[in-house]
């Protein structure tokens, strides 16, 4: 029969409180710095959109420019000048509008991506770290599988109380 010794139990609660404290310092700090550079490049991608959407004005505006001056040649040019800047305006807008969705949608896929992959790379490390104290501080007879499955469903858990 299993007998619990409370000595035992608290040591093993103190061992795994102060290796999670350690991970929190040691490995915590590099994931959410990868995490930043990863956000980082992704602002830099939605400046690069917004620059591009400022250019598209630009080259509105130049287009407007034209035509002023189609407007004093004739009013049949300006008629069809009128027509082809609207679809060139509904198309570069529409462009503009895809691409800055497209670029947020992929950042934001990507940053639920780099988050779940944090997450699984600190379950992983903790559960191996936590093993091997507990293996040993308790040195049992118990084998690997069973408490690297115990400390993962814990940890499966942990993550919800934090939310």
């Amino acid at each position: 029969m299993l007998k619990i010794e409370p000595g035992l139990l608290i040591w093993t609660i103190v061992t795994f409180i102060v290796l999670l404290a350690i991970l929190r310092k040691v490995a915590w700090g590099p994931i959410l710095s990868a995490l930043e550079q990863r956000e980082h490049a992704i602002r830099s991608s939605l400046d690069e959109a917004q620059r591009a959407r400022q250019e598209v004005q630009q080259l509105l505006t130049q287009h407007q420019q034209l035509l002023a001056e189609a407007n004093r040649e004739s009013a049949r040019v300006l008629e069809q000048a009128r027509e082809e800047a609207q679809r060139l305006h509904d198309t570069l807008a529409a462009q503009a509008r895809e691409e800055v969705q497209r670029l947020r949608e992929e950042a934001r896929r990507e940053l639920e991506r780099e988050r779940q992959l944090a997450i699984q790379d600190l379950k992983s490390a903790t559960a191996d770290l936590v093993l091997a104290a507990a293996g040993h501080l308790l040195k049992t007879a118990v084998d690997r599988d069973s408490h690297r499955r115990l400390v993962v469903e814990f940890l499966d858990r942990f993550p919800e109380g934090l939310h």
